[in-house]
């Protein structure tokens, strides 16, 4: 069974239009994203599409508050046998576009991505073909070595260009390395509603560098990106090109010489340089003002392929002939503290009435602050001129910001005692007031209660004579009414399951009752909710403690996006849990957050064939003992961190440490054991066929280890 928290059958992927469409859209599970994501597909059409290997059935979008969005089959239970409906299960698609389109920018005639070419199935392959033969192949799906290599020879028969894309569970990407020198990578990530197709130039020595597709370049000789250089000797990496640039004597004025230091061999010139070079600039980008002066962002310097200097900018900023106190190096001018209050106190205004909590990045943004931290003392001065005027029982607007991990902001103390609250006061006694304060603030600007309740009386209205003699009361009238729609709107946020919601509305309802009874049936809700908040608490924590336990088990043979899925759903549990989270599992999550990191960290291919060294001998020690191994074993005995590589660089390691190995014995690799030692490590059958080994069904494997173990002690 997969390692994963979310319910496999929640789909999040789909296509547009229609059934055979190749136009994929995804879903993301954030309920703040579906918004956008309905903005983006306003047409609402969507299906399973035969491309995603689906069963073809129109699709619907749910939007929930209390678990993940998905796609849910129109029709309902379908015998729909599609597998893949992850983020990622519409990929092959997105790539596929992204590379139509990009040839279409690069001025050619592409044709439509074939995604089921000859002899492969969906998601093997993608194949662009563009120009009159020329072809681009992504593969996506694993294949030895000797299977890509007889699919490369008969491409390039009947094509006069190919380029090799390799998708990011495929290690033939090494094999390209060893025949050109560098491969080109594709991964896909997630940005909003949408996936991001991005190209990695992969080096033997160097860490895969990953770039947007539309940076890269078409040449006659293939795809250049940002790592390559496109020269009169083909496609060779930028780092390979002699790090001196060739200068032209027409393309450079020197002027303004001062000598700043001498060596024996040179003498050194401070000096100011006109360059006559070339500016490559985004095509949204405004163009430059031949007058004024600039400094470019996000730049690079090389060489066009007829010697010119090229700069390539992300944007440029204009600069102004002088710089006014007050403003910032780029012109604009600083709000003014009056400014920066107003703007705050509306912020947080509209986040009590909306019943959100805002962070303090939104504060700045919405204040024309982007990247300008404040240090405590400042906040805590605008805070509490924001909270003016102070009146009796008015709650702290200021509990609406929320900190980086979820609790109060680091300065909410500091704007209490600005306050007059007196203190110290400890980290509990904080997050108490906070909670507090946030509630009172989403009860006292309640958008719902203010549309639903009429304001409660303060004063005793004279009672007036009805049209049968008897009087009435008509402030009791009102009172009753507003208690009556309270009710009905806590009602309707229990039956909902918006438990924020249902306490508010039971809050104001409290306010509302005018009699023992009333009051005795808000105490009897209130008291299911204490009991209900509970029960959700204790799912909470159990859901927790099963996530952190698989982790702890299985967290080494997580690929880092499924790591990445687990560690944030025990984070955002953890941070319900708050200060109630046990220790030990707030220490945990927060070692396999810096395994994440670590494996993220890519080593060279370089890198790897050296550990690959090690481990084979390491194997080999073990096979004489007539013993078996784990990786965290070979961690220790060979001073590397192989624990925590990444699992395809795992393989890596092993495919190196067996490339040698001959055909009639059985694997070093079979050595390495998972947890326990009594079954085969999980990546053992991608090793077998990488490196053209009979690959068994997975039902057959433990019996195909256990064969190569006793061979090993047969050959000792």
């Amino acid at each position: 069974m997969p390692f994963t928290e979310e319910d496999t059958r929640k789909v999040q992927t789909a296509v547009s239009g229609h059934v055979g469409s190749d136009l994929p859209v995804f879903l993301p599970m954030d309920a703040d994203d579906f918004a956008s994501f309905m903005r983006l597909h306003p047409e609402r059409s969507f299906f399973c599409g035969t491309l995603l290997g689906g069963c073809g059935r129109k699709l619907a979008p749910k939007q929930y508050r209390d678990r993940k969005c998905h796609f849910a089959h129109v029709a309902g239970a379908v015998d729909c046998r599609r597998t893949d409906g992850d983020e990622a299960g519409a990929d092959h698609l997105y790539i596929g576009r992204a590379l139509a389109d990009w040839l279409k920018r690069q001025k050619q005639r592409a044709a439509q991505p074939a995604y089921k070419p000859k002899g492969h199935q969906v998601r093997d392959v993608v194949d662009v073909a563009y120009d009159t033969g020329r072809l681009i192949r992504v593969q996506l799906a694993r294949r030895s070595k000797r299977e890509w290599e007889t699919s490369d020879a008969e491409l390039r028969v009947r094509r006069p260009q190919l380029d090799w894309i390799f998708g990011p569970d495929s290690l033939l990407a090494n094999w390209q390395v060893d025949r050109t020198g560098y491969a080109l990578r594709v991964q896909c990530r997630s940005l909003g509603a949408t996936r991001i197709v991005e190209i990695g130039t992969q080096f033997p020595d160097r860490p895969v560098k990953w770039v947007p597709l539309a940076q890269c370049t078409l040449s006659p000789q293939g795809i250049v990106t940002p790592e390559l250089l496109h020269t009169p000797n083909g496609i060779v990496p930028r780092h390979a090109v002699p790090a001196g640039l060739p200068l032209t004597p027409a393309s450079v004025l020197i002027g303004g010489a001062r000598q700043s230091r001498t060596t024996d061999t040179h003498r050194f010139f401070e000096v100011s340089l006109r360059v006559d070079a070339r500016l490559s600039l985004p095509a949204h980008a405004p163009p430059p003002d031949a007058e004024a002066a600039y400094l470019p962002t996000g730049a690079t310097l090389s060489v066009d392929d007829d010697g010119t200097w090229l700069i390539h900018a992300e944007a440029l900023h204009r600069l102004q002939p002088e710089t006014s106190a007050g403003q910032r190096t780029d012109g604009s001018r600083l709000p003014s503290d009056a400014d920066l209050v107003r703007s705050f106190r509306e912020t947080l205004e509209n986040a009590a009435r909306s019943g959100n909590v805002v962070t303090v990045s939104t504060l700045c943004r919405r204040a024309s602050l982007p990247g300008h931290g404040l240090p405590a003392e400042r906040w805590r001065e605008l805070l509490v001129r924001a909270e003016q005027p102070r009146t009796p029982g008015k709650p702290v607007l200021s509990a609406l910001i929320k900190g980086r991990h979820g609790g109060p902001a680091p300065f909410f103390g500091e704007v209490l005692r600005g306050l007059g609250r007196p203190g110290p006061f400890s980290d509990a006694e904080v997050a108490g007031i906070w909670d507090r304060e946030r509630a009172r603030a989403h009860a006292a600007y309640s958008r719902d209660a203010e549309a639903n309740s009429p304001s409660l009386p303060v004063h005793e209205t004279r009672p007036r004579p009805s049209e049968g003699g008897q009087r009435t009361d008509p402030a009791a009238t009102r009172r009753r009414a507003a208690f009556d729609a309270l009710l009905d709107l806590a009602h309707e946020a229990q039956q909902a399951g918006d438990l924020v919601a249902f306490e508010r509305n039971l809050h104001l309802a409290e306010r509302a009752a005018w009699s023992a009874e009333t009051h005795e049936l808000v105490r009897g809700l209130t008291a299911g909710l204490v009991d209900r908040l509970a029960e959700e608490f204790h799912d909470t924590w159990e859901r927790l403690s099963v996530l952190v336990d698989r982790l702890n088990r299985e967290g080494d043979d997580l690929l880092p996006d499924q790591l990445g899925r687990a560690l944030r759903g025990a984070e955002r549990l953890a941070a319900e849990l708050g200060e109630e989270l046990a220790e030990e599992e707030r220490r945990d999550i927060a070692r396999w957050r810096r395994h994440l990191t670590r494996i993220t960290e890519r080593p060279t291919l370089s890198e790897l064939r050296r550990h690959a060294v090690a481990v084979r001998l390491a194997l080999r020690r073990a096979a004489r003992e007539g013993r078996t191994t784990t990786w965290g074993e070979l961690s220790l005995r060979i001073g590397a961190p192989l624990s925590a590589l990444h699992p395809d660089d795992k393989v890596a390691v092993l495919v190196e440490a067996d490339r040698d190995t001959p055909a009639g014995r059985p694997l070093l690799s079979a050595l390495v054991t998972a947890h326990g030692s009594d079954r085969p490590h999980p990546l053992y059958r991608q090793v077998l066929c990488h490196l053209d080994r009979t690959t068994p069904p997975p039902e057959a494997l433990l019996m195909h280890w256990r064969t190569a173990l006793r061979r090993h002690q047969e050959l000792r």
